[in-house]
């Protein structure tokens, strides 16, 4: 046991540093199933991606290739520690330059992962039980049923694009991060459902 903990520590401790969330930057060195991506902070990763991963220009879904090292984007990250890649490509779009001054494009990833994805300590995968635009009953294997805050902030993600509360249904799996509020609520931060869904319940 401890020698795969040993194994396993240097590649928790370079996560840290890696992206997750939403992430402003330029992809360039495409490969078959990676790219290197340069944030707008000049950090560089080489994150994955596969054929679930949404590549969009003009709302209109295209191949990787259709982007140009000199293309601002925006992609929503995730980790895939088994793969040994930290970083997942779920989505990756064409940055809107129209966009007003100060806005998330020029935020650092990780104060807007703060901000619009917080880190909660809790991740449950279950069925939703019960739905409403204020609360989400989630049911679970192991924990029963759990009655979760959502937040105006709340992100969802299915099939991994953006998408949102309204074509979430009843009885779907989903797999959800969550944290305490300063009322001691559990809130909602992030739900994923669809293809990219983890298939084991806990």
């Amino acid at each position: 046991m401890w020698n795969r903990v040993f194994w396993l520590l240097p590649l928790l401790l370079a996560a840290e540093e890696v992206p997750v969330g939403i992430v402003s930057g330029y992809i360039s060195d495409i490969q078959s199933a990676s790219f290197l991506l340069k944030t707008t902070t000049n950090k560089e990763f080489r994150c994955s991606f596969d054929q679930r991963t949404w590549f969009e220009q003009s709302r209109l879904r295209v191949s990787v290739s259709a982007f140009q090292p000199a293309d601002l984007v925006e992609l929503i990250a995730d980790r895939r520690l088994i793969d040994g890649t930290p970083c997942y490509a779920r989505t990756v779009k064409l940055a809107d330059l129209a966009a007003p001054k100060n806005t998330r494009l020029n935020i650092p990833y990780r104060a807007v992962t703060e901000s619009i994805i917080p880190r909660g300590e809790y991740q449950w995968a279950g069925t939703v039980s019960e739905l409403t635009a204020e609360k989400l009953v989630l049911r679970t294997r192991a924990d029963g049923y759990k009655t979760l805050v959502l937040r105006p902030d709340t992100r969802f993600l299915e099939d991994g694009a953006v998408s949102e509360l309204a074509r979430l249904q009843p009885n779907t799996l989903i797999s959800i991060r969550a944290g305490r509020s300063i009322t001691g609520e559990t809130e909602v931060y992030q739900i994923i459902w669809g293809s990219v869904t983890p298939k084991r319940i806990r």
